[in-house]
Formats: C-alpha cells, sequence, structure tokens
C-alpha cells in the first residue's frame, strides 16, 4: 500500500481552464487549484465543447493547462454540440451525452484509481455512472436547468443552451454522492426536488487582489463587464433605461463604462452617462480604471460571478439584491432592491465619494466571508472522502482491561491500523463501563447507531475484533473482516480471518503480533500436555501418551477467549506441548489462539492430522514468531484490503 500519497481527483468539464476569461473557467479553475492545496492530485479531462476548441487547437492553451495540473486529457466531440430539444420543450438530461467521452472515461477508471470524481454540470452527470462504487462521486451544477426555460421566457427571452425538466435533472443529481448548488437557494431546490444525494452549497469566489484607483477629478467611473448573452443584455438595457433619466435628473458627476463581449448588442453613443469600451486585454487593468463596481441584475440563474470579480477586485459595489444571493451582504449598496434605487445611490456617492471607501472595506468584508465557506465545504469534501475509504474496527468490550486476552488481541490490530490506515474509526457496541477509564479514540454507540453510521459513511472495510457482532444490516460494498464467522444473511461481504495455520494460507491474520502479554503464566513453562480436542482412536491415545512421556496430560475446552483466560488463571505456566488433534479448517477461534500463544511463546506443538508433524516438531524457534508476524500482516492486507477484486483503500 503507498504511504502519504496524495488523494486523486478525476475532473470532469466542458470549458478549458486557461484563458480565465468566462466565469465558469474561473469556477472550475478556482476549485481544482483549491483542492491541489489540500493535497489532492488533479487529472482533469476536457470535453472540448466551447466555442474556441471547435476548428482548431489552441496550442498556448493546451501547455497552460498542462502546467495546471498533474495530468490533462482533451476529448473532441464526435456528435453536433448543444442542439435543441429532440422531443418536446425540453432536453432529456443525458440529450448532450457523447460515446467519445464515455470511452475515455471508461479506459482512464479501468486504468488508474480515483478517490472522487467531480463531473460539472447536469447535462455531463452520466460520467458519474462509469465511476466505480469506491470513487467519492460529486456533481457541480453551476446552475439550475429545470425551469430556466420558463425563466426566460417570463421575461421575453427565447429558450437557450440546455434547459430541462425537475424530474430529469433528478436523475442527474441522483447519480452523485455529493451535490454541489452554487447558492443557497438552489440548494433547497435541489433538496426539495426529492434527491438521494447529500447537497450543499459550494460558492464562488476569486483570490483577493487589491486594485488600485483612478483619479476622482473627472468623476466617479462605475463599470460592468459581462459576457455577451440574453440575460446580460436585457438586464444591462433596463439599468440604462431606468438609470439615466436619474442621472440627468440630478446632473450626476458620474460615468459607466461598459466592457466585454456585451457591447457588441448595446448602443450607448448618444448617451452621456454611459461608454462602451469593448473587449478588455485585462480584467485587472479594467478594474484598476473604475472607482466602484455595478451589478445591474434583477433575474439570472446560478451565481453571478460578477460579483465575485468585484468583491475580489475590493472594489465598492453597487448590486441588485438578486444578484447578490449567495454572497454576504455587507453594506446596505449590495442589496438595492431595484434599479431605480441603484442609480440613486450611484448618484449620492458621485457627489460624496468618501463614502467609497466604507463600500470597499464592505466589499473586503464580503470577500473574507464568502472564501472562508468556500475553505470549509472543500475540507468538509475531504474528510468525507476519507470516511469513504476508512477501515471501521469493532473492538471487544474488554479493551483496556490487561488481564483479559481480548485486550492484546485488539491492541496488536489497532497497532496495525494506525500504522497502515490513518483515518480509522474505532467502535464498541453498548455503553462504557461506569467508573473504568477508555480511550478517547473509541466511539461507545448502540448497535441501530453504527448501522447507521457505516449506511451514511460507508467505510470500504469493518474488522470486527469481537467474539460477538450486532445485529445490522451491511450491504456488499463493506467488506467484513472477523475473527468469528457470520450466519446472519445480512452481511454480504465477509471473510473470517485465521489467527493460526499449520500451513500459511491467505487467509493466516496473526493476533498478537508484536504485543506480549502482561502475564504471569507466558513465562515459565510446567511439566504438562495439553490436548485440544479429543481422539477417537487407540493410536491417537497411544501417541498422545508417548509425547506426553511423564507429563500430565489435561484435555482444554475452550470455545471463547473468555475460557484461555481462565486456563491462565488455574495454571502457573504454559505447557511444554501442545497437541492439536483436529484440523485447521475445524478450530475454533479460541482454538487458533491458543496455538498461536504456543507458537509464540516457544511452546511444542504437535498435530496429529498432519502425517508428517508425527515425526517432525514443529519449527518454532525462539522469536521466530515475531519476525513472520508483520510479513505475514502485509501479506493478508495485500490479498484482502488492496485486492482490486473486492475494493480499494
Amino acid at each position: 500500500m503507498e504511504k502519504n500519497k496524495a488523494l486523486r481527483a478525476l475532473v470532469v468539464a466542458p470549458t478549458p481552464t486557461w484563458p480565465l476569461n468566462y466565469g465558469n473557467r474561473k469556477r472550475i479553475y478556482s476549485v481544482c487549484s483549491k483542492l491541489q492545496s489540500l493535497g489532492f492530485e488533479i487529472h482533469y479531462v476536457h470535453y472540448a465543447s466551447e466555442g474556441d476548441w471547435r476548428d482548431y487547437t489552441p496550442v498556448e492553451t493546451r501547455k497552460k493547462m498542462d502546467e495546471q495540473w498533474e495530468l490533462v486529457d482533451h476529448v473532441w466531440p464526435s456528435k453536433p454540440l448543444h442542439d435543441w430539444p429532440k422531443e418536446g420543450d425540453d432536453h432529456y438530461i443525458d440529450e448532450w451525452w457523447d460515446w467519445a467521452l464515455e470511452n475515455h472515461l471508461s479506459k482512464t477508471f479501468a486504468s488508474r484509481e480515483y478517490d472522487v470524481c467531480i463531473v460539472n454540470y447536469t447535462w455531463l452527470s452520466k460520467a458519474l455512472e462509469l465511476a466505480p462504487e469506491k470513487t467519492y462521486k460529486v456533481l457541480d451544477t453551476h446552475d439550475k436547468f429545470s425551469g430556466r426555460r420558463e425563466l426566460l421566457a417570463s421575461q421575453g427571452i427565447g429558450k437557450e443552451f440546455f434547459h430541462t425538466t425537475e424530474n430529469q435533472e433528478v436523475i442527474a443529481l441522483d447519480r452523485a454522492d455529493l451535490v454541489w448548488a452554487i447558492k443557497e437557494e438552489e440548494e433547497a431546490d435541489f433538496k426539495n426536488m426529492g434527491t438521494k444525494a447529500k447537497v450543499s452549497t459550494l460558492l464562488h469566489i476569486d483570490d483577493r487582489r487589491e486594485a488600485s484607483t483612478p483619479s476622482i477629478e473627472e468623476g466617479v467611473k462605475f463599470g460592468f463587464i459581462g459576457a455577451n448573452n440574453n440575460i446580460n443584455r436585457v438586464n444591462i438595457l433596463r439599468f440604462i433605461e431606468r438609470a439615466t433619466p436619474i442621472f440627468k435628473k440630478y446632473c450626476a458627476p458620474l460615468t459607466v463604462e461598459i466592457a466585454g463581449s456585451i457591447c457588441n448588442e448595446i448602443e450607448v453613443q448618444d448617451n452621456p452617462f454611459f461608454k462602451a469600451v469593448g473587449y478588455v486585454d485585462s480584467i485587472d487593468q479594467f478594474y484598476d480604471g473604475i472607482h466602484a463596481a455595478i451589478i445591474p441584475m434583477e433575474f439570472s440563474t446560478g451565481l453571478k460571478i460578477k460579483v465575485a470579480e468585484a468583491l475580489s477586485h475590493t472594489k465598492p459595489m453597487f448590486s441588485h439584491k438578486h444578484a447578490m444571493e449567495g454572497f454576504t451582504a455587507c453594506h446596505n449598496f449590495h442589496e438595492l432592491t431595484s434599479f431605480e434605487e441603484m442609480a440613486l445611490a450611484m448618484t449620492d456617492c458621485s457627489y460624496a465619494s468618501d463614502e467609497l471607501i466604507y463600500l470597499s472595506d464592505a466589499s473586503a468584508k464580503s470577500h473574507k466571508v464568502t472564501e472562508q465557506k468556500i475553505w470549509d465545504e472543500l475540507s468538509e469534501l475531504k474528510e468525507d472522502i476519507l470516511k469513504h475509504k476508512q477501515v471501521f474496527v469493532l473492538l471487544p468490550s474488554e479493551y483496556g482491561m490487561k488481564n483479559k486476552l481480548a485486550h492484546y488481541i485488539a491492541q496488536a490490530k489497532i497497532d496495525l491500523c494506525n500504522w497502515n490506515f490513518k483515518h480509522a474509526s474505532y467502535f464498541v457496541v453498548g455503553k462504557p463501563t461506569e467508573g473504568r477509564p477508555h480511550s478517547k479514540f473509541i466511539n461507545f454507540v448502540e448497535a441501530q447507531d453504527l448501522e447507521k453510521i457505516i449506511t451514511e459513511q460507508k467505510p470500504t472495510t469493518l474488522l470486527n475484533l469481537s467474539e460477538t457482532f450486532p445485529n445490522i444490516k451491511i450491504e456488499a460494498n463493506t467488506l467484513v473482516i472477523s475473527l468469528i464467522p457470520f450466519e446472519s444473511d445480512k452481511i454480504k461481504n465477509k471473510l473470517t480471518y485465521k489467527s493460526y495455520n499449520s500451513v500459511v494460507d491467505k487467509h493466516y491474520f496473526p493476533s498478537l503480533g508484536h504485543i506480549h502479554l502482561d502475564l504471569e503464566v507466558t513465562k515459565q513453562k510446567i511439566e504438562e500436555c495439553w490436548v485440544i480436542g479429543s481422539t477417537n482412536t487407540s493410536l491417537s491415545d497411544q501417541f498422545i501418551s508417548l509425547l506426553a512421556d511423564t507429563k500430565e496430560v489435561r484435555n482444554i475446552n475452550i470455545t471463547t477467549l473468555a475460557d484461555i483466560d481462565n486456563l491462565f488463571t488455574s495454571s502457573s505456566g504454559l505447557p511444554k506441548i501442545i497437541i492439536n488433534t483436529k484440523s485447521d479448517e475445524v478450530l475454533s477461534y479460541s482454538e487458533q489462539v491458543m496455538l498461536e500463544i504456543a507458537e509464540k511463546y516457544d511452546v511444542e506443538i504437535r498435530n496429529i492430522t498432519h502425517n508428517q508433524l508425527l515425526y517432525l516438531k514443529r519449527s518454532n524457534e525462539k522469536g521466530k514468531y515475531d519476525r513472520q508476524f508483520f510479513p505475514s500482516w502485509e501479506k493478508f492486507i495485500q490479498h484482502h484490503f488492496i485486492s482490486k477484486k473486492v475494493f480499494s483503500i
């Protein structure tokens, strides 16, 4: 097993992460770069669906993306892109799915393991179905696509891009373990749709930058930058229409600069308050040239990247209340209720520009709050992934009692789990014993609570170190490795390990390891011969008598670990010989442990069922057990904990 390897994230998106000239590109880049800082290795699969990739390959962009992420694949579409719905008014959720992307992802998942798969946009959610069960699945929605057509129609805008129904959108959401809404309002909408996935909000904000400020001598410069789409066009034209009379009425000493491809759709040559500057080479340069940003958006979908940009440049901001959805408002001008109110606030500040200082501080505060929410959400994702991968260990109630054999067996396994699996969780079913100290890392739970935790966290493995097991349901995606066999059909994927084998096999999982029993009985040998099981032939009895010689023969009946504890209590030491009359497959767990103790403490072991051992004493010189313990553990881990046939940790 690799130690301390980075968590691997496969990110699927229909947009490149360079240049960062569109909001969706900034969003995806921000998420991936933050995950890198949290210890994730990013494998970026770019489904090249955007216009600048249609007819040629941007070489410089590819080079830049190769520098951004550990691995980058580009998949070119094999079908026409962004078609209208084939049936009815809305798209089916998989209507834009492409077999070329499916083929690429199938091969990718077959050749490499990933801790998490993050798919961007619901119309690519089918990619999550290709990820194996052990991979944590995240859908970053960016936007709510059900109801989109109706929203645009209510504003006099025709249908555009992708739009679907709630029933179809739920299909996409249910494919994920975690759904990211881009603002709280859409999180509530997704939950109300009845999705089975966990839903939370992942906001967006760019890294903070201290922008410079131009001179105020020529009046206050406000700025708006936007891409050419119908939502931006309708909003900015409505704002110009409603704000211009107010600016004229009060002779406002201000100018509103409009930048971006949206300028292709507006004409303001005859308006003294508005200026179209067109496409800008540098967004930073644009913000350096204005005193304050405006966000005139009274309707839209998704999160307003324009707000994130303004806050990131710590610019004073005048925003419609709708545009601030998802962000924390820190000034009254962040939540203006109409375009007329925005125009009046801008006019006031054009005459009293000192107010811009307080607005700048408010933007910095809002940015800080938003950024912390993002880090909290991504950190929670990492914890969810680690829980999804973790090992659960069920400890016996005797753990911590150093006069009990069960304690030493559990301690040996805890040390091993802490070595191999940093995020193992430990449980005892029941309540802690009153007045007895317990280790802080142990979780005491009732059976039904343990079942709920396993269902929610989906651990890859449950290691049972107790001689009992609660009657709870565990599905096949969690492997149960136990020291006792199970008869319950509620446990689908299980294996019982062998603590002792005369011939080591892949189920051999030694119990005691480097842990030595702190018991006087292990420190001396007594003139006794202990016999496990019973004999049915006179030949066997003669053989036992021959081996015992003058030693007292004691038949031991061991059905639980407590029986071994009682045996040690009544004995002053270990015998010089233990004779096993049973074959390996019928030995109970406690009998296996007894033989393992004998092997560890250099007791002669004879096995009647193995003919060769009638003549040859099993070679178990002092220290052999300890030397073979760690290799045996690693072999067991290799066969079961990281076997691709079962699952991977």
